[in-house]
């Protein structure tokens, strides 16, 4: 009778057998499964393809694609399909590539598989065209003149150098004759069973990096994707994005479109100590914001700007995954390595700080941040060697320079101020380690800075809990507004403003689970607004600052500031301490 019962259930139902662990596992054996990417702290991602030869960005330069705006469309459809015909990268070196990275601190790799174009970069067995198509119907890199599976050299110099290895995959595919026709169970089909030899056919697999989907829920199989997942490896590391972009997901799948850990995009994420992320990040950005693949007239950041990155990640408890982009020939831009190779000293004398720490516990911001394991507390500094912070909890004892050297600092009731000496400071970040009287139990919400208040920016704009316009079922309560569970309910304030300007927003809130995007907006069709993940901080208690980025006011003019809930089927409750506009130009 059991199997009567199974056999009648959809085909994507999970099995006893197989644990999908966001959906059934225990918070301890989370925490186990994710302890190396905590720990890893830095990895490396690569963006490349046929798409290189063209110098605009890969997938989304395409002409005449089906999703998305216009933004980046600069090469003809038919130009771009054909690009395979040209991709011949004899100068790929995948050893002396992840060999540079293991120089450089790098502890895991997510390496493009199959970007939204629908091109493989392994021998892949499915068929993407049908046989009397234009193109050839495997359409990989077994189709060019290179013909090598370049899946395979990432992965042996992976294992080579101890790496994680993590394949980034598109379930968006923007050439694919089946994708999203009807029910879509064909390209569902291939695209599962393409999933299926990455993690069959090159060894251990460690994280699936998905990039987002398009269509209805049920369109999709995603359930039958996790369990053919877990089926391959019960330790799989999946991140947030296998669900993102389908609508009218069912709630009771919410885990899955959780993933395992959050990815922030080309931005630095918000402290955020209650749930694993991960900003992924350009090495050489493009003047329109992409640069993802190799894009001429893209600017290579500089080493200081990238370690600061690195630092603000790590000190707010994530990691960074670092993009490069390989010329079309397969060698990297010499800026490219340059930074690569600028990272080694550095990460040799101050990786104590990174690797194997959590993030605070003082909140990071422009003045740097902090790291901890037990009772040492790692202080990154980016441009100042004297600092004044609020105390903790715990009593300093003493602190000293990476090499043991002491450093003066006083202590009082309610701050603690640090004076490394100019000649032990770094050029790019300085980092001094702090030794604790007991462990650090958690971070200090409150903020970093001493005397924090005293340095508002004149103009700066604050909008009290007490000031709001609450819709029904929220409640003003300890200052706070508490309860906004309901993803319908708003939050209004009025704004005045008497000149026009560039204002950095950023909200005061707490939450206890993840998930929920918050959007700031302006009645005033002029002003554009933000939005942005709100981040866990693990207790409603604990109130969280952070930016989520900046707005523009071109006139000067009365309107509303509102709070709504972005993605509501996905809204967790979150309690709202206040908004700042701060003054940036």
């Amino acid at each position: 009778m059991r199997f009567f019962i199974l056999s009648l259930l959809p085909l994507w139902f999970c099995s006893a057998e197989v644990i999908v662990p966001q959906m059934n596992e225990s918070k301890e054996a989370t925490a186990e499964r994710l302890q190396w990417f905590r720990d890893a702290k830095f990895g490396l991602f690569i963006h490349w393809g046929p798409a290189a030869i063209s110098g605009e960005e890969i997938s989304w330069g395409m002409m005449d694609r089906i999703e998305a705006g216009a933004k980046h469309q600069k090469v003809p459809r038919e130009e771009y399909m054909n690009l395979y015909k040209e991709f011949n990268p004899t100068k790929f070196d995948a050893d002396g590539l992840l060999s540079l990275a293991k120089d450089a601190g790098m502890e895991y790799i997510v390496f493009v598989t199959k970007h939204h174009d629908g091109f493989s970069l392994w021998n892949t067995e499915e068929k993407h065209f049908p046989a009397n198509s234009d193109y050839p119907q495997n359409y990989s890199i077994a189709d060019t003149d290179y013909g090598k599976d370049i899946c395979k050299e990432v992965q042996e110099a992976t294992n080579k150098y101890g790496l994680k290895l993590g394949w980034y995959y598109s379930t968006r595919d923007w050439t694919h004759p089946d994708y999203l026709q009807g029910d879509n169970e064909a390209y569902n089909s291939y695209y599962e069973n393409q999933v299926e030899e990455l993690l069959t056919d090159y060894g251990k697999v460690d994280i699936m990096w998905f990039d987002h989907c398009f269509g209805e829920w049920s369109q999709y199989s995603i359930p039958r994707l996790y369990e053919k997942m877990y089926t391959h490896n019960p330790q799989l590391l999946v991140n947030n994005r296998a669900v993102r972009g389908i609508k009218d997901v069912p709630k009771e799948f919410d885990p899955l479109a959780r993933g395992d850990y959050d990815t922030p995009e080309n931005r630095m994420g918000a402290f955020q100590y209650g749930r694993p992320w991960e900003s992924c990040m350009i090495l050489s950005p493009a003047p329109d914001h992409g640069g993802w693949s190799y894009r001429t007239g893209s600017e290579t950041r500089s080493l200081t700007e990238t370690l600061r990155l690195l630092s603000s990640c790590v000190a707010g408890d994530g990691n960074m995954l670092l993009n490069l982009a390989p010329l079309p020939d397969g060698s990297l831009k010499p800026e490219e390595r340059a930074v690569l190779e600028g990272i080694a000293p550095w990460i040799k004398t101050y990786g104590e700080a990174i690797y194997e720490t959590r993030g605070g516990p003082w909140i990071n911001g422009d003045w740097g941040g902090s790291t901890h394991k037990g009772e040492i507390v790692y202080l990154h500094l980016f441009d100042e060697g004297t600092i004044e912070l609020n105390r903790l909890p715990q009593s300093v004892l003493k602190v000293e320079t990476m090499e043991g050297v002491a450093v003066p600092f006083t202590q009082g009731e309610h701050t603690v101020s640090i004076q490394v000496p100019q000649e032990a400071m770094n050029e790019h970040v300085s980092i001094v380690k702090l030794t604790l009287d007991a462990a650090v139990d958690g971070p200090l919400f409150s903020p970093a800075l001493a005397k924090s208040e005293a340095n508002v920016i004149p103009g700066t704009l604050d909008f009290t809990p007490e000031q709001a316009t609450l819709t029904e079922g929220l409640e003003l309560e300890e200052g706070a507004i508490k309860g906004w569970a309901d993803p319908q309910n708003t939050i209004s304030w009025d704004l005045g403003l008497a000149s026009p300007g560039r204002y950095k927003v950023e909200l005061t809130t707490s939450c206890t689970e993840p998930g929920s995007i918050i959007v700031v907006n302006f009645s005033a069709k002029s002003a554009k607004g933000v939005n942005g993940p709100v981040p866990v901080t693990g207790k409603y208690e604990n109130f969280q600052t952070y930016s989520l980025g900046e707005v523009y006011f071109p006139n000067a003019e009365s309107m509303k500031l509102r709070l709504k809930a972005g993605h509501p089927h996905a809204w967790k409750r979150v309690d709202v301490k206040g908004v700042r506009l701060t003054p940036s130009n």
